[in-house]
């Protein structure tokens, strides 16, 4: 079974091409701002190089942030348009448990999402097992560093993608229509609109 995994809401991006639990394909490169312009590329090279076609996925699976705004909907577009393709499973997972796997300890995955705040959650990862301890959220950058030891802090790393496929934190989407980014914050207008800082 081809599984392909996707995450875009962060400054690096992740794609993965899987047959069962073999890891056929992976990459994790800084985009930052032009993740839209080197997905489909990407993935069209992956495919090709492989010798397998879009239809030869069986399941998807996409980071839904939180992350960056227009980030997070790229691989949620994409994931959304090839299960509906396909008729295939769509599953999701949030981007702060994707980092949290590039290290083998206690984590806080960390997103700098700028006006002093950031995103953050807690993970430790114990006998070969990934577990959520505090749900994602928005956090105040200062009171998110108080008294935290610093070590724990993860803002970047390669995630180690079969810790997060034999997790909790990938949960199946009913309707595939239905997947919608996870932004936590209000977008840039909105905050304009209501007079926010």
């Amino acid at each position: 079974m081809y599984r392909l995994v996707m995450d875009t809401a962060m400054d690096y991006s992740y794609m993965a091409l899987l047959k069962d639990n073999d890891i056929l394909y992976e990459s994790y490169s800084l985009g930052k701002n032009n993740h839209s312009e080197r997905v489909l590329p990407e993935l069209e090279e992956t495919l090709k190089n492989n010798s397998i076609k879009l239809k030869d996925i069986e399941e998807v699976y996409v980071g839904i942030g939180p992350g960056s705004y227009t980030g997070v909907r790229i691989a949620t577009v994409i994931g959304k348009m090839i299960a509906v393709m396909n008729n295939i499973k769509l599953y999701k997972f949030s981007s702060l448990a994707l980092l949290s796997t590039s290290v083998d300890t206690e984590s806080y995955p960390f997103i700098d999402c700028r006006r002093g705040n950031c995103y953050t959650a807690h993970f430790i990862y114990q006998d070969g097992i990934l577990t959520r301890l505090k749900e994602d959220s928005l956090e105040k950058i200062d009171e998110f560093f108080n008294g935290l030891n610093k070590e724990l802090i993860v803002k970047e790393g390669k995630p180690q993608i079969l810790k997060l496929l034999s997790s909790k934190e990938v949960i199946l989407v009913d309707d595939p229509n239905s997947l919608s980014p996870n932004y936590l914050q209000l977008v840039e207008a909105e905050r304009i609109k209501k007079g926010l800082q």
